[in-house]
């Protein structure tokens, strides 16, 4: 089993530039409500927009966002749409019950959650992390794409001091 692991890590050395991982899945639950928290909000209920700036915090069921400003698009009908958050962007995720299935953490510097699709984009300084758990993956990419049902994710490096484009994958 190590020697797979060995392998698959010299496959994504040998093409840096993109990389593809599964069981990224961030916990979520679309039926919770949502509670949105900051130190300003400001509502425009008839263009079907909320903008959150000062400690923006977004929390629904396991999944919680925080950053220092949030957009949250909505449809017709007020049910959320897409969410774009910027400025050291924190997403948390409770991956289990117990406190030993862990929390998945993600840091980056925007991120947009189209919330039909259920897609996360992690961009610019993306590093995800698993703590507290058995197994997991430590993830470092310029750019992240997570399918939040599936956890097929699509990672993008970025060039390092003129060398070409890396990500960075270690699994534990």
């Amino acid at each position: 089993m190590r020697y797979i692991a060995v392998i698959w890590l010299l496959l994504l050395w040998l093409a840096p530039t993109v990389g593809f991982a599964q069981n990224l899945r961030f916990a979520t639950d679309a039926s919770a409500p949502v509670t949105a928290k900051a130190d300003k909000i400001i509502w425009q209920q008839a263009i079907g927009r909320a903008d959150l700036s000062g400690a923006a915090h977004i929390t629904q069921g396991p999944l919680s966002i925080t950053a220092e400003a949030m957009h949250l698009l909505m449809d017709e009908t007020g049910e959320a749409q897409n969410l774009v958050s910027q400025g050291q962007v924190v997403v948390l995720s409770k991956m289990g019950a117990s406190a030993k299935d862990g929390i998945r953490r993600a840091d980056a510097d925007r991120a947009d959650y189209d919330l039909n699709a259920n897609v996360l984009l992690l961009s610019g300084n993306v590093r995800v992390r698993q703590n507290n758990a058995r197994q997991g993956a430590n993830v470092r990419a310029a750019r992240l794409t997570i399918d939040m049902q599936t956890g097929l994710a699509h990672i993008l490096g970025s060039p390092q001091n003129g060398k070409p484009a890396r990500a960075r994958i270690e699994l534990e």
